[in-house]
């Protein structure tokens, strides 16, 4: 099985890039990939509880967040919690916090890397 990490840094709102990390490393998931979802930098927003997309045109993902917690594991950047001012309790139940070191490993594990 091979693994794949999906890496989203842009926020859910505004371009299409969370969306399509999020379809991306769910498809994987279905393909027998072994998928990780990390979200750094602005992309920590994307695992924030009861988002509202306002009149941005673009549909809020944390409900498909939530769901892929159940095929993979999703990880968010404890700096970039720490500089966006969220916390592990801001996010949806599921998302692991990271100091880093998963992502050392996973960057060294990955067959496939995606950049979002």
């Amino acid at each position: 099985m091979d693994n794949l990490l999906v890496i989203l840094r842009k926020p859910p709102y505004g371009v299409i890039n969370a969306a399509e990390a999020v379809r991306h490393a769910g498809g994987a998931s279905g393909f027998e990939y072994k998928a990780t979802l990390y979200l750094i930098d602005s992309g920590v927003f994307n695992a924030k509880k009861d988002q509202d997309s306002g009149n941005t045109g673009f549909t809020g993902i944390s409900e498909s967040l939530e769901l892929l917690c159940d095929e993979m594991e999703i990880y968010a950047c404890g700096n970039s919690l720490d500089e966006y001012s969220l916390n592990k309790d801001d996010l949806i139940e599921g998302v692991i916090v990271d100091d880093g070191k998963v992502l050392e490993q996973a960057l060294k594990n990955a067959q496939t890397v995606m950049v979002y």
